[in-house]
């Protein structure tokens, strides 16, 4: 297919060989926490977002146990299963082709690097592919220095932590946490993103061809909504980040050439109907079930103060803004960067539970207009002003490798698992049913599913329904004072099959589950332990 813009070979080695070197300095604080393996502490394969990640096994492991469908591990709450989570059950499928001999969760924690490296590559390649798009056949250096800045930049939040303010206005800065907003986060932690950007970019590409009025728009406008639908299996709230772009990118386009943009308009409206039954489906599911509408309730991801916002993104910001109107009214597709990035001011603050995640892609024709205002200024007489200020953004990133390679070498707990508590859950692994419930405090509830299929009482802020409400039932559970009629009255309630006991539970008070008739010890080996809730007949 002739795409928008080309890339020659040369160029292309020069992608690949630089996110090769992008990819492997992603790894070197994985390598390094394989390598304190030891003494007791086994490393849990991640380091971002502890929480998430080990949930991200939980789903993998359905896959595995050779479900097709996604039931949530951190409720004991019976509902249905439903289409969400796909990739990381595909992932799952593709561990158990592992061989046996090495433990599930071990070959899931590969796979799932093994993916993060290959999606994060696709996701370099696209990136330049999409900028090729944007830029003239002459612009090389142009669409590499933008490139470079996409897969290593960051904010400003190196200097938020610097000056002692790691939670300034109530939040943690965002090129810390918030991957739609940064590719290097994608490349260093989640290949589900890297996969679902690819589609996004490459659904863009399509559409593009119809702007450019190039022959076989309507199947250009097909591609694109299979793609977006693609993308929707993967990560379904990006789909209308892709609307509200089109959306804004054919009034532009009307703006631009005086007329009607009716081609473009169908084309648009072809794409957004082909991937509208993944977002119909979310909103059906997320509204009639009340298990996932409890959990959709308080999977809140709400955006920080607007400074936070200037932060992460005010350098590259400043640059782009020398360069907004030359992009705007240059030939070809340049004109589009600053009309995606124009549309997410509006789109982070509307009334949505996950709103700073609709950053998403943006960085990418941010990033293309801060290069462009980069040279601009450096052919002005500025550059090495202009080099103090992209500088700036590579800090964060080099703070997150060396903190997080430093933060390893003390194995750290939840990062690392101790050794007698792996073998205690893979002896559970041996012993329940998929739909049994074990009630444990939070730590161990979070890691629990990825080694077991079964369902934790507690284990995930967002997953488990009602978490505020159980995590107190949890800690009284385990207070020394709590009543016993109440305690089997919870465990009854919410068909708690098995108490895990480990340090963790300990520590949130003095009740020994040996001292009631109502759970029966079935393992006990190096400070955990694990009980069967007793039927009343028992």
């Amino acid at each position: 297919m002739n795409w928008p813009g080309k890339v020659s070979p040369q160029e292309w080695r020069w992608v690949f060989l630089a996110g090769a070197a992008v990819l492997l300095l992603t790894c070197v604080p994985y390598l390094v926490a394989w390598a304190y393996e030891g003494e007791g502490r086994v490393f849990g394969g991640f380091i971002l977002l502890l929480d998430d990640c080990y949930s991200y096994l939980a789903k993998m492991r359905l896959g595995a146990a050779g479900r097709w469908l996604f039931r949530i591990a951190y409720t004991p709450e019976p509902h249905p299963g439903t289409l969400f989570f796909p990739f990381h059950i595909l992932l799952g499928k593709l561990a158990a082709l592992l061989p046996e001999s090495i433990n599930l969760t071990t070959r899931m924690v590969w796979v799932y690097h093994g993916a993060r490296l290959v999606c994060g590559m696709i996701l370099l390649l696209t990136v330049y592919r999409f900028l090729a798009a944007l830029t003239g056949p002459e612009e090389r250096t142009l669409r590499r220095l933008a490139w470079l800045m996409i897969a290593w930049g960051g904010g400003l939040g190196w200097l938020l932590v610097a000056l002692g303010l790691p939670e300034w206005l109530g939040s943690i800065p965002l090129d810390f946490i918030l991957p739609e907003g940064f590719t290097f986060l994608v490349l260093y932690a989640f290949p589900h993103i890297a996969a679902a950007r690819s589609l996004l970019l490459w659904g863009f590409l399509s559409l593009f061809r119809v702007f450019e009025g190039r022959e076989g728009w309507l199947r250009m406008a097909l591609l694109a909504g299979v793609l977006w639908l693609l993308m929707g299996l993967v990560v379904p709230f990006y789909v209308p980040v892709a609307w509200a772009v089109t959306g804004a990118l054919l009034a532009a386009f009307w703006l631009r050439r005086r007329h009607f943009p009716r081609r473009q308009l169908i084309a648009a409206a072809g794409a957004a109907l082909l991937s509208a039954p993944v977002v119909g489906y979310s909103l059906w599911v997320f509204s009639t079930q009340p298990v996932y509408r409890a959990w959709s309730e308080q999977n809140l991801i709400l955006s920080p103060h607007p400074l936070h916002y200037l932060a992460a993104w005010g350098v590259p910001l400043v640059l782009a803004g020398c360069a907004i109107g030359d992009a705007w009214r240059r030939e070809g597709l340049t004109w589009t960067a600053p009309v995606w990035v124009g549309v997410v001011p509006l789109l982070v603050y509307l009334p949505f539970n996950l709103q700073r995640r609709l950053v998403e892609g943006v960085q990418i024709p941010l990033m293309l207009l801060a290069a462009m205002g980069t040279v601009k200024l450096a052919r002005g007489g500025l550059r090495p002003v202009v080099a103090m200020l992209v500088a700036t953004m590579v800090f964060t990133n080099i703070f997150i490798l060396a903190g997080s390679s430093m933060m390893v070498r003390s194995r750290p707990p939840l990062t690392f698992r101790e050794s007698a508590e792996i073998a205690a859950l893979d002896w559970l692994a041996g012993q329940v049913q998929a739909d049994d419930v074990i009630l444990s405090a939070y730590n161990t509830g979070n890691y629990l599913p990825a080694r077991v299929l079964a369902r934790a009482f507690l284990g995930h802020g967002f997953e488990t329904v009602e978490f505020s409400r159980k995590e107190a039932m949890v800690a009284r559970f385990f207070a020394g004072q709590a009543d016993e009629s109440w305690r089997k009255e919870l465990l009854s309630e919410y068909g708690v099959d098995y108490i895990f006991w480990g340090p963790e539970e300990r520590k949130l008070g003095e009740f020994d589950p040996h001292a009631v008739p109502y759970l029966r010890p079935i393992y006990e080996t190096a400070g955990y332990a694990i009980f069967a809730v007793l039927d009343e007949s028992e």
